[in-house]
């Protein structure tokens, strides 16, 4: 027996209904375009521009023959105090053998003041630019004078600093056997080699004629103190990896682009 059809059983739905789904989904692509926005915005606000500060070293190098700038990604990108919570990051490493200058960008969140406050027990929140930085090389050596220049976006500080007479190139040949390798690349060159009585790596790359380069600087470090309390006997606030010798190391093309920045820093300062 064929079933009845019911003319009542379905209905083409509502003009009301058409028009709450329609805003239901206008909703939900402005809800998603919202977070997008806020999360790229932040975003913004939490990388900083790249830079090259333009010193006088830099200036007297390029009209006295050019330089090259190479640039590495960090090793230590950021330091965390003890209970994990974020204080200092580093970005942007440049180093320029014909000034012998190594330029790096330090970023940290100025909430970071209120952690000084507490840590220190100061009566009043401390005024910012009160990070005393420093470079401590491979070789025991410590650089304590740089220039440097700040910028600010919204609760972030970036410090775009610069140290001078760091010699990166600064390395003796030796001679090598196989058996001892460490560190080898896919080509089959070493990288590294053994360590010294100080857990330094020795040797970082073969001539392939039994000879290795010994560097005199494999890793160099920075280290942040609070300007009222350096010693350098004592822990810093943050220390971070900011040259390691064994990462990739390459060429920066067009590094006049970042030089070039039509007045979006203050003038450089020293300390």
């Amino acid at each position: 027996m064929e079933e009845e059809y019911d003319e009542h059983a379905y209905s083409e739905p509502t003009k009301t209904k058409k028009t709450v789904k329609i805003v239901l989904r206008i909703l939900f692509i402005a809800l998603g375009i919202s977070v997008y926005g806020i999360f790229l915005i932040r975003s913004c606000m939490r990388n900083p521009e790249k830079h090259i500060l333009y010193t006088e070293a830099l200036r007297a190098a390029e009209e006295n023959g050019g330089v090259t700038v190479y640039t590495q990604k960090p090793y230590d990108s950021i330091n965390e105090n003890e209970d994990g919570t974020f204080q200092f990051s580093i970005h942007d490493i440049y180093y320029i053998p014909e000034t012998k200058q190594l330029q790096v960008t330090v970023r940290y969140n100025l909430a970071v003041l209120k952690d000084l406050q507490k840590e220190y027990n100061l009566a009043a929140k401390p005024e910012d630019d009160v990070f005393d930085y420093s470079l401590l090389l491979d070789d025991g050596t410590r650089l304590t004078s740089y220039q440097y220049a700040m910028k600010t976006t919204s609760r972030y500080r970036f410090k775009y600093i610069v140290f001078d007479n760091v010699d990166l190139e600064d390395f003796t040949l030796v001679k090598y056997t196989a058996e001892n390798s460490a560190i080898v690349k896919s080509d089959g060159t070493i990288i590294a080699h053994e360590t010294d009585e100080y857990g330094r790596t020795l040797l970082y790359e073969t001539d392939g004629n039994g000879m290795a380069k010994v560097y005199k600087n494999m890793y160099v470090s920075i280290e942040i103190y609070y300007e009222n309390d350096v010693n350098y006997n004592e822990l810093p606030l943050a220390s971070m990896i900011v040259f390691n010798r064994t990462y990739d190391y390459g060429k920066l093309d067009n590094y006049r682009s970042l030089i070039d920045y039509d007045g979006k820093l203050p003038v450089i300062r020293e300390r």
